[in-house]
């Protein structure tokens, strides 16, 4: 495993987000998510990424998403479910 790389800076709050959890059954339909989620304006530092390579049978994304502002969460999930997601909410 690599060692976590800390990069310098701020705290401003240390509390947990709630994030929406999504199950992208290709990577490509993952990828092209986070494009459109970061147009949104989620931060793509905060984005969580489970690669086809750590996930059973080799195929597939799943994304932990951030939902910073409350009025985003709707968009964020309807974004994800028309690239084809599954989506689960995560409470902080």
């Amino acid at each position: 495993m690599e060692t976590p790389r800390i990069r310098p800076g701020l705290v401003e709050s240390s509390e947990p987000v709630p994030r929406v959890i999504a199950y992208f059954p290709s990577s490509s339909m993952g990828n092209m998510a986070i494009q459109l989620l970061v147009q949104l304006g989620v931060p793509s530092d905060r984005l969580g990424v489970t690669t086809p390579e750590r996930i059973e049978g080799g195929q597939g994304m799943i994304l932990s998403i951030p939902c910073i502002d409350p009025g985003l969460t709707a968009k964020i999930e309807s974004t994800c479910r028309a690239s084809g997601a599954k989506i689960h909410r995560q409470k902080a």
